[in-house]
């Protein structure tokens, strides 16, 4: 199967790469790099949203809600996680927030994978969002704020177990 990249992805993706050359190059100019990733990151999602999913399993809307609140949540975990980012001179390190926002990535990327039905989309969700939690809970975060987080795994597991058989 051939896979085309469209336009609007094309552009998103540029956007994205800008941004990133942005934070890297120029670490004080945050605000260009917002300027950047929130544009790129919300072309490519609603082309990936927009494309839907090639399978005979429709979505259930308490599903759809909880993927797209997953999907909006962790790019608010990469922002939050940027935006508290010290540089490498400074005594944290910095370490920890490109940790975070590394993980926030990959929730976002599995949540976009379980808009396609991938079966590998529940893996990495699962696996992110644990690690994520038991990061917080040893860097001394709140409590309350990793239990949201497993919660929202037991959900999604709970919302895909009637389609999981479907997945591919």
């Amino acid at each position: 199967m051939k896979s085309r990249i469209s336009l609007i992805q094309l552009i998103g993706l540029l956007f994205l790469l800008a941004s990133a050359l942005v934070y890297v190059l120029l670490p004080t100019r945050f605000g260009a790099f917002l300027a950047l990733f929130i544009p790129g990151i919300l072309l490519v999602t609603v082309h990936l949203l927009s494309t839907g999913s090639r399978g005979k399993v429709r979505r259930k809307a308490p599903l759809q809600a909880f993927l797209l609140l997953m999907m909006l949540d962790s790019l608010f975990i990469i922002i939050y996680a940027l935006f508290t980012y010290t540089h490498p001179g400074t005594a944290s390190g910095g370490w920890s927030s490109l940790v975070v926002a590394g993980l926030g990535f990959l929730t976002y990327i599995s949540t976009l994978a379980l808009w396609h039905w991938k079966r590998w989309g529940l893996a990495l969700f699962q696996g992110a969002s644990i690690a994520l939690a038991a990061f917080i809970m040893l860097g001394g975060g709140s409590l309350i704020m990793a239990g949201f987080i497993i919660l929202g795994v037991i959900v999604l597991s709970l919302l895909l177990r009637s389609v999981r058989k479907q997945m591919r």
